[in-house]
């Protein structure tokens, strides 16, 4: 999930704000947007061919990435021993959707975590849902796209917009009229997906329900469908990892403490896949 772009709040700007401070806006926004362009020109690497780069935004706080999708393929990755790179930039989004992250692949670009895997498993004769069953793929996707689909809005909304403390804001030392204009945008785009026109109350009810849905599936089960994970670990944990440790002033992570199975499945993937997890979640951490 990443910041909402700049031209949806210019759009959103009150007039007040645009006859008052609209030439500092305007030159901060431009600068932004200059730094933006010149660290796509000047920061691309060269990779040899095959190489596998997954483009999403900067690492940390609390988590490797704050879109669980980027979680979700890192995990699978290290999981399946598949080597890869990662380039992190606020900026450069995939040119087919406008979203992060994406796959680059020898000139190739593929976006969305799930068509990545798809790609590359034909691309690497990847089996993807090796050693299950036909009725576990079907209850690991359902699973995936409840949270995906239904779980991911929840705490979307509750981090980026009903959060009052607007934690995730003031860890990027953003100002207060910033900070309003930005929760503005947030706040009508969650209307128009229709998760904002729902109370907090209702939300946080939404997301139990999902919780609690999963937990009863993975019971007492190391990995949702026994002792090995599978793809729809990796999906799972990039949506769980966000809810517990990078909710920020939200309800989430106290939403997921109701489910002491899914707290302590959350610290056996991290253990098993993510040996560097403390490294990994510095902001200055570049690979």
């Amino acid at each position: 999930m990443a910041l909402p772009r700049v031209t949806d709040v210019i759009a959103d700007l009150p007039v007040g704000v645009k006859a008052v401070g609209g030439a500092v806006i305007t030159g901060a926004v431009l600068a932004t947007v200059w730094r933006g362009l010149k660290t796509r020109t000047t920061k691309r690497k060269v990779y040899p061919r095959d190489t596998i780069v997954i483009h999403q935004m900067g690492r940390g706080p609390h988590v490797p990435s704050l879109t669980p999708f980027a979680i979700k393929l890192e995990t699978y990755f290290r999981m399946e021993g598949i080597p890869y790179e990662v380039e992190h930039s606020w900026y450069r989004r995939s040119k087919k959707t406008g979203k992060i992250p994406f796959l680059e692949y020898n000139g190739e670009e593929i976006p969305d975590s799930e068509f990545i895997l798809e790609f590359l498993s034909k691309e690497k004769n990847l089996d993807l849902n090796r050693g299950l069953t036909e009725e576990q793929i079907g209850v690991g996707r359902a699973l995936q796209k409840m949270a995906e689909e239904n779980t991911y809005w929840c705490f979307v909304v509750d981090r980026w917009v009903l959060d009052e403390s607007s934690a995730i804001y003031r860890h990027f030392d953003l100002n207060r009229i910033v900070i309003y204009l930005l929760k503005k945008s947030q706040r009508k785009r969650m209307w128009n997906h229709g998760i904002g026109r729902y109370s907090p109350d209702q939300i946080r009810h939404i997301m139990s329900e999902d919780l609690k849905a999963l937990s009863s599936y993975l019971g007492p089960k190391k990995f949702l469908f026994g002792d090995k994970a599978s793809k729809f670990d990796c999906a799972i944990f990039g949506i769980l990892a966000e809810i517990r440790w990078a909710s920020f002033g939200g309800f989430g992570s106290s939403v997921i403490k109701e489910y002491p199975n899914l707290c302590d499945y959350c610290e056996r993937m991290k253990e098993t896949f993510w040996p560097d997890w403390d490294e990994v979640i510095q902001k200055d951490y570049t690979r």
